[in-house]
């Protein structure tokens, strides 16, 4: 189990459009879909070349709890907003499959 004291942010589901533009691509918008108490853990930071210049990565990981993160619908298409960061969900692991803590692998590019 995860300790109710670690949970000190409120990460917001952010879920992807489901509308169609004039040539049949997903619009890029995005809505809120719930909330959920999260901890945010700063993974790594490096540089690197993206479209015509350099975009710094950062990688990060949340854990939340199982039931709050299934309660929400989360998926890997969906992205995160926690502490004002939009965070791009790579990967939800069960951790131990023990159905108790979410560990939430995300990305951020600015």
């Amino acid at each position: 189990m995860i300790s109710g004291g670690l949970l000190r942010w409120t990460a917001t589901r952010l879920r992807a459009s489901t509308a169609q533009d004039a040539l049949g691509m997903r619009t890029d918008s995005w809505t809120n879909a719930g909330t959920f108490r999260c901890d945010l853990r700063n993974d790594s930071t490096s540089e690197q070349p993206y479209a015509d210049g350099v975009a710094v990565v950062r990688a990060c990981e949340l854990r939340a709890r199982w039931d709050a993160v299934q309660g929400v619908g989360l998926t890997e298409l969906d992205r995160v907003s926690v502490r004002g960061r939009t965070l791009r969900v790579e990967s939800i692991r069960n951790l131990d499959e023990r159905d108790r803590v979410a560990v939430i692998s995300c990305r951020e590019i600015d």
